[in-house]
């Protein structure tokens, strides 16, 4: 089913009667940790929605075959850090997803959708678009990860991907600057995921800056 955006003022309740505890306060306490796993995930599928202008009065959908639907494009998020909750010896070395996965079998209704299972259909990747958005701030003093001017972002064709990764599941900075890939700030998302919806590019492009170089002709 579909589940409208809580206003956070909703009570907890307890037999029958309203406690002082509300959804905010159980928000703040889950999600505040915003450089963790789970809620950096969370976070950046929220600001490349937010960059796209979509409309986010209905909650996260938890299943499908990807993670965002605009103008007739699918779109899959991936989220990486170079900072970690936790203090490394070592530098973190951020790596991406782009794993093939089995499709998700939902059935749309009246009130939403349901869940049903994963079909008997190969692996694939069911995008025509992937958003790396990268978490760069290394200094552990300053970082927040509300401020979008501390995020990069990398766009890139799934075509591109399914050409030159094959069944790799990862793929880390240096092998999406092997695709030519360079990154964009947060301002810059919605004209160059505009710019691949207007002109249907999905093509065999060599590197992402050859298909940026085919859309600017």
């Amino acid at each position: 089913m579909k589940h409208p955006v809580m206003s956070g003022n909703e009570q907890f309740r307890f037999q029958g009667k309203l406690l002082d505890e509300t959804a905010k306060d159980f928000w703040a306490w889950a999600m505040s940790r915003l450089l963790a796993d789970g809620p950096r995930g969370d976070l950046a599928e929220f600001i490349v929605n937010t960059a796209l202008g979509i409309d986010t009065t209905n909650a996260k959908r938890g299943w499908g075959e990807c993670d965002i639907l605009y103008n007739g494009i699918r779109i899959e998020v991936k989220c990486s850090s170079l900072l970690q909750v936790w203090e490394r010896k070592t530098p973190t070395k951020p790596v991406f997803s782009i794993a093939k996965t089995k499709n998700c079998d939902i059935q749309e209704t009246e009130t939403g959708y349901r869940y049903i299972g994963r079909d008997d259909l190969p692996p694939e990747r069911r995008s025509e678009l992937y958003v790396f958005c990268l978490f760069a701030n290394t200094d552990r003093a300053t970082a927040d990860p509300m401020d979008l001017d501390q995020w990069k972002f990398y766009i890139v064709p799934t075509q591109l991907i399914n050409e030159k990764c094959a069944d790799k599941k990862s793929i880390s900075l240096s092998g999406l600057a092997k695709l030519g890939c360079a990154p964009a700030a947060y301002g810059e998302l919605k004209s160059i995921v505009d710019s691949f919806v207007d002109e249907h590019a999905f093509g065999p492009f060599d590197s992402v800056k050859e298909l940026m170089d085919d859309l600017n002709k």
